[in-house]
């Protein structure tokens, strides 16, 4: 392929291709061996790991032939991480074993942290998280013991995320916080941005809310600084998350709207509709429906726009639940039928469930009892369907007031019964206590 047609992947590897060639007609095995590591790393990161592999097995041969033992224990770790991208995980570990031995015995430390690092991900991997933790806290050691920012930058960070995983929010702080502190002494202000987020993200789960604002403010003011409009609309996105924890209306507006419009301009829908819906659910909580209805159509637009279901979904339900609140009932009922016809092509039968429970009550807003036992019954045999013990008693109750409007009380009495024996299921001695006190006036 000409250089004029191929990407600049295959324009890089067909250089580095020519490279290694002339190489060859030289007598340098240290300048082949580099050879040999970069075009392998191209074809790696291109995603072609058989080619790559080649390419480092052939640097092994070489490195061993000329008793380059760094250079051999190099090749070692490429070729496990070859071997386990491709799943071989048992031939990986030997690899990466052995590249960790020879680094050892040439008392090598960057190569036994590289080494200890790329087994502790395989075990990882492997499902062994436990060995997996041992052998990144020992290379991190070692990054730290020979001031090596970068590797420990890099190890800290790893830490921290596995750390998140496991829900071990402490330690994963920790270790996001000497990623940060790593990256701030090689001034690279694009990975302190990234831990600023990630603590951030860590003390918001903890509900530390104050604590983590700070962060995702010197995130965003990192962001603008190198220009980064990726991580400024993930501190936005973030300190609108952060806000909405807090309860406070003023400040989840005023980040939600940054968050939206910035989402807009750079045309990234998803996070356009996340934080639409982040908003709009917290106004409908909150009872500010006018507000939240330009953001729900805004996202329903987005959802049909991209053709998708479940998002139109969960914006059809919210705006017939505000349409509800506002006593727009027709329009509510017209929203929640088009959301029903979603919810049975999903095969979602908890939405379906809901979805029914809600047209129950627009019906019974509407007058309509006959409509409202129809739907009513229909959203109790699904959430008896599903288990949802709480939609299970609503229905019975509103069934229960439903039939005794229209005289027919032995009905709506068996009903209050099953309502007071559902609450006493879902441990919820109050509510059974109202429902025996209902069916007794019945």
């Amino acid at each position: 392929m000409s250089t004029t047609t191929a990407n600049p992947a295959e324009q890089e590897i067909q250089a580095l291709s020519a490279a290694l060639d002339k190489t060859r007609q030289k007598d340098d095995p240290i300048a082949l061996n580099n050879a040999l590591i970069q075009l392998g790393q191209a074809y790696l990161d291109a995603g072609d790991v058989p080619k790559a592999l080649t390419q480092f097995e052939e640097g092994l041969a070489l490195s061993q032939a000329q008793n380059l033992q760094e250079y051999e224990a190099r090749f070692w770790g490429y070729k496990g991480i070859c071997l386990a991208r491709l799943g071989n995980t048992h031939f990986a570990q030997i690899a990466l074993f052995k590249s960790q031995n020879m680094a050892k015995a040439l008392d090598h430390k960057a190569l036994m942290a590289d080494a200890l690092t790329q087994i502790g991900l395989l075990q990882l991997e492997m499902g062994e998280p436990e060995k997996a933790l041992s052998r990144l806290e020992q290379a991190l050691s070692l990054a730290v013991s020979e001031n090596d920012h970068q590797r420990q930058m890099h190890l800290a960070g790893r830490l921290g995320n596995i750390f998140l995983g496991l829900e071990s929010l402490d330690k994963a702080l920790e270790y996001y916080a000497e990623a940060r502190q790593a990256a701030e002494k090689m001034g690279n202000l694009s990975v302190q941005c990234l831990h600023a987020l990630n603590m951030g993200n860590v003390l918001l789960i903890n509900e530390e809310v104050e604590a983590a604002v700070e962060q995702f403010e010197q995130a965003l003011n990192m962001a603008a600084e190198i220009d980064n409009a990726g991580a400024e609309l993930s501190a936005l996105s973030q300190l609108h998350k952060a806000y909405i924890s807090e309860g406070n209306i003023g400040r989840a507006l005023l980040y939600g709207d940054h968050a939206i419009r910035l989402a807009r301009e750079q045309q990234n829908e998803t996070a356009e509709i996340d934080n639409i819906n982040l908003l709009s659910a917290f106004l409908i909580e909150k009872g500010q429906f006018k507000k939240a209805q330009p953001y729900v159509e805004r996202g329903l637009a987005l959802a049909q726009t991209q053709d998708d279901w479940n998002w139109q979904l969960t914006m059809l339900s919210n705006l017939g639940y505000l349409l509800y609140n506002v006593d727009a009932l027709q329009e509510s009922l017209e929203a929640y039928q088009e959301a029903l016809r979603l919810a049975q092509q999903l095969q979602d039968t908890t939405a379906e469930a809901h979805v029914y429970g809600r047209i129950s009550a627009v019906h019974s807003g509407l007058g309509d009892a006959e409509a409202t036992i129809t739907t009513s019954q229909q959203a109790l045999e699904l959430a008896q369907e599903v288990e949802d013990y709480h939609l299970v008693s609503e229905q019975q109750i509103l069934l229960t007031f439903a039939l005794h409007d229209l005289d027919r009380r032995e009905e709506a009495q068996i009903y209050c019964r099953q309502a007071v024996a559902t609450y006493e299921t879902m441990g919820e001695s109050d509510l059974a206590e109202k429902a025996r006190t209902l069916l007794a006036q019945l």
